[in-house]
């Protein structure tokens, strides 16, 4: 009896330890998006959760680890010392009250429902990944085009809104270069339609909306639309981006080329040699951007401190801000760097960049998408347009549009659209949506929702 005991004591404190680091780096307790995302991590962010691990949570282990040490005295003690029934029955007692957090589903969250969402996402990405050959959008350009044109839909990793000086009221200079860019449109009030990757981006791929956010298995992205039309399609993407969470097999497969860089610094340089070797090019760049622990900046970027990477020595909030701000100011360098790459083909061009989701900066494992109750710094996000002096003279009213509406509250539902309608290109009838571009005279707006980690509850914003 006491062998058995034991084990099961060793299994409630391993489920323990598990639930303490989940508690300590999300004040949660687990949820769908953890558990997938833990599933799927690509070393990067392994390396970052076993980092922070390794500085912060290990008390909590140690001490969770001596209680339960001493349970398991406790229980070898009244099992063999004392060999009384009085004393077994108080040692089964024992285990069955320690036992009970993990029974009940109003304390753990229900785990095995949110494990059982994590098997339905997994399972659709294997199900739906070759589903969509068949499918086409049947799009069409509304005008003759030009000779020599180039779109780019940029897509960064949690970049918030409140943290861009472009925006005007915060007091960092964290965009110092694309502030001072002419012809850049930041929009003010655009949120994130998931706090997740691997939710927002398909709905930014595709015209999948969180009320019926499954049905983009069934679809292709838009860069299908794209190829449609005459276009030379092109993925640019961080290795450890897309090739996550089994998105390689079907969010990528309709582009034309597929390029995976080892560091955000080589996006620029690849959309430069597409735009050489293609005079009608479609691009999605995607980059690791600022994803926590904010390590993706070179020393010079390095401007406030004490900072978490490099300052490591003090816990407390600041250092992961100045971490995440110093980020920005290298994510504000790699997206100018794409805005002056395209300056220089001379064509015919706009950008698009948005970020996937945004970041509650705090000293946790991770600052999105994992808990039920995302803060608006999760899903308030920034969208900017650039467009070149040429797509100006081409498209007056498009640019007159896309400034009207640029305080207007838009969301990831607008992506799609707005990307199509950038290269006045329109679906067939019975897909395309009307009023949902930024570039049109009127925007239709409606309620903003938010996909939460299990993948199927909205939460109204």
């Amino acid at each position: 009896m006491c062998v058995v005991l034991l084990t099961v004591l060793i299994a409630e404190c391993v489920a323990t330890l598990i639930e303490t680091t989940t508690l300590v780096s999300y004040e949660n307790w687990f949820t769908a998006g953890e558990i997938f995302a833990w599933i799927t991590a690509n070393r990067f962010e392994t390396n970052d959760i076993a980092d922070y691990c390794l500085r912060y949570v290990w008390p909590y282990w140690i001490v969770c680890s001596l209680i339960y040490l001493g349970i398991g005295v406790l229980v070898w003690w009244l099992t063999v010392v004392k060999n009384t029934l009085l004393a077994r029955y108080t040692a089964i007692g024992i285990i069955v009250f320690l036992a009970v957090p993990f029974a009940l589903p109003g304390v753990t969250n229900s785990l095995a429902n949110e494990i059982a969402c994590v098997a339905r996402q997994i399972r659709n990405i294997e199900k739906h990944q070759n589903d969509n050959d068949s499918f086409r959008y049947n799009s069409v350009r509304q005008e003759p085009a030009v000779d020599k044109e180039i779109y780019v839909l940029s897509l960064g990793e949690s970049v918030r809104y409140k943290n861009l000086s472009l925006n005007g009221t915060y007091n960092r200079e964290t965009t110092p270069l694309l502030g001072k860019q002419t012809d850049l449109v930041l929009y003010s009030d655009y949120y994130a339609n998931a706090t997740l990757t691997q939710h927002a981006l398909p709905m930014l791929l595709t015209d999948a909306q969180t009320d019926d956010f499954e049905q983009h298995f069934g679809k292709k992205t838009i860069a299908a639309a794209f190829s449609e039309t005459g276009f030379k399609t092109a993925l640019v993407s961080h290795r450890a981006q897309l090739m996550n969470n089994g998105y390689h097999d079907y969010l990528a497969k309709n582009f034309d080329t597929v390029v995976f860089v080892k560091h955000d610094s080589l996006i620029a340089p690849a959309l430069s040699n597409l735009a050489k070797k293609n005079d009608k090019l479609f691009v999605v760049t995607h980059y690791l951007g600022n994803h926590m622990f904010y390590t993706n900046r070179t020393e010079d970027c390095l401007v406030w401190r004490p900072d978490y990477n490099a300052d490591p020595k003090t816990k407390s909030d600041s250092l992961f801000l100045n971490a995440y701000d110093n980020s920005l100011r290298y994510t504000d360098r790699l997206l100018n760097k794409e805005i002056e790459t395209l300056k220089q083909t001379h064509r015919v061009a706009a950008w698009l960049f948005v970020s996937d989701h945004g970041e509650y900066i705090s000293p946790k494992v991770s600052g999105h998408g994992h808990t039920y109750h995302p803060t608006k710094e999760e899903y308030h996000v920034p969208l900017m347009v650039w467009y070149s002096d040429e797509y100006k003279e081409a498209h007056p009213e498009k640019v007159v549009n896309l400034i009207i509406h640029k305080d207007e509250p838009v969301c990831a539902d607008h992506v799609f659209w707005s990307v199509l309608d950038m290269a006045n290109i329109r679906i067939d009838s019975t897909l395309q949506q009307e009023g949902l571009s930024v570039f049109e005279e009127e925007v239709k707006y409606k309620g903003r929702t938010l996909l939460l980690p299990d993948g199927k509850t909205i939460m109204e914003l």
